[in-house]
């Protein structure tokens, strides 16, 4: 099965373990080898627990009636959703609290939790560290942290708090760049984590987060380029970059002044252990927000 259309209408049923056996396996081989099909099953996932937790949900009895009603004034007929797909009670219960964001057309509207404290679900900004990059690179950084309620942390919490991420703090980075700090923060419902590196005052910053989130570079630039075997993306701003290497789990962004063909390459494995997937343009799960 390489057909990505058929493999994500199985998602539903594959993450509430109802796939067929041979379709199950079948999804998983495909998995293996393609990104765009394993963060959306990511992004499933990572939606069917953030809904969890927030259980009960209730619908009201009158729901479709009152949506066809809209729908139908507009020319338009509605078809009950998930016919099939997502049957168990976290499935069910997924269905039932998309539904009620539909129907108070709540979908382009941040969550909120903690007394009304909004939460990014699904998109990295970037443009605080972009904008001020120029004037002071380290400041820009810290901004970015504050941003998202950063705290510090030794390497061995990033890697436990960041355990669905695939990355790397080493001590020293190939070019003699030293760890400085490390940190853990939350991109709405996601893990992220941060470190700062020096060389003799040459700043290098390294952010990590799942793919499935989403990143606003603002009135910034996006390009295509090479890092070593596999393709990325940058953000030029001066001489400095924000470059990111994305795999399944991962979009690794580091911040830097290093030329993407000569010193850059090696910092990325450094940071990216084990990556092996090549990473076409077509397969950025990014946009920028205008």
């Amino acid at each position: 099965m390489t057909d990505c259309k058929r493999v994500k209408d199985h998602l539903g049923r594959y993450l509430d373990g109802e796939a067929a056996p041979g379709i199950a396996r079948e999804v998983e081989s495909h998995l293996s080898s393609c990104y765009s099909c394993a963060a959306e099953l990511e992004e499933l996932r990572l939606l069917a627990a953030a809904i969890a937790e927030r259980m009960p949900v209730t619908v009201p009895a009158d729901l479709w009636a009152r949506i066809e009603c809209r729908l139908e004034g507009e020319g338009k007929r509605v078809r009950r959703p998930f016919p099939g797909v997502l049957r168990s009670r976290t499935g069910m219960a997924l269905a039932a609290s998309i539904a009620v964001v539909v129907a108070l057309g709540l979908l382009s509207v941040p969550v909120l939790r903690d007394g009304g404290s909004q939460v990014q679900a699904t998109t990295v900004d970037f443009r605080i560290l972009l904008d001020a990059l120029q004037a002071d690179a380290q400041d820009a950084f810290d901004r970015f942290l504050a941003q998202y309620d950063a705290k510090e942390a030794t390497p061995s919490e990033a890697k436990r708090y960041g355990s669905t991420l695939n990355f790397d703090l080493p001590p020293t980075l190939p070019g003699g760049f030293e760890l400085q700090s490390a940190y853990i923060l939350r991109f709405g419902e996601a893990p992220g984590v941060a470190a700062r590196y020096d060389r003799g005052g040459e700043f290098l910053g390294a952010i990590f987060h799942p793919p499935v989130l989403r990143e606003d570079f603002g009135t910034h630039k996006d390009h295509s380029c090479v890092v070593g075997k596999h393709r990325g993306h940058k953000v030029p701003v001066g001489e400095w970059s924000l470059v990111h290497l994305t795999d399944p789990s991962t979009c690794h962004c580091v911040l830097s002044r290093l030329d993407e063909f000569a010193e850059l390459p090696a910092v990325m494995a450094a940071v990216a252990p084990g990556s092996s997937t090549t990473i076409s343009n077509e397969d950025h799960h990014h946009h920028q927000t205008p």
